[in-house]
């Protein structure tokens, strides 16, 4: 697999969060929180259940980009069947009409998901890009 990029976007107006399998990779939109918990930044991309923390609101970013990496390649090494099956157990949907793509609605949750902060009312909500 070619290596992920990532692009951030402050602005979270998206519902949909989008899972396509392509030749060389994984391609997506995901929603994704940042907030203080303690004394560190976590940052979560909760459809995914994967995290990352650091000192700084930088490190925590960081951090979920590789374990977001992590993930997609633990993701594509299964056989298409079990990759399916473990998309359907954490929430995705197949995407009917473009037969490679998943999709999700985090957004149901996002009450929930920010009670996990600790400040609750400063958590930044973002689009996180994978291409």
């Amino acid at each position: 697999m070619e290596s992920v990029h990532f692009r951030l976007s402050r602005l979270a107006k998206e519902k949909k969060e989008k899972l396509v399998f392509k030749r060389r990779g994984i391609e997506g939109n995901f929603i994704s929180f940042t907030g203080r918990d303690g004394d560190f930044w976590v940052s979560i991309v909760p459809s995914l259940n994967v995290s990352g923390y650091g000192k700084t609101e930088e490190e925590a970013m960081e951090d979920l980009k590789y374990n977001l990496r992590v993930f997609f390649e633990d993701l594509l090494n299964l056989n298409p069947e079990q990759r399916i099956a473990e998309l359907q157990r954490m929430g995705w949907q197949t995407d009917m009409l473009i037969n490679t793509g998943f999709y999700t609605f985090a957004n149901d949750r996002e009450a929930e998901i920010l009670k996990t902060f600790e400040k609750s009312d400063t958590v930044k909500k973002s689009i996180l890009e994978a291409v």
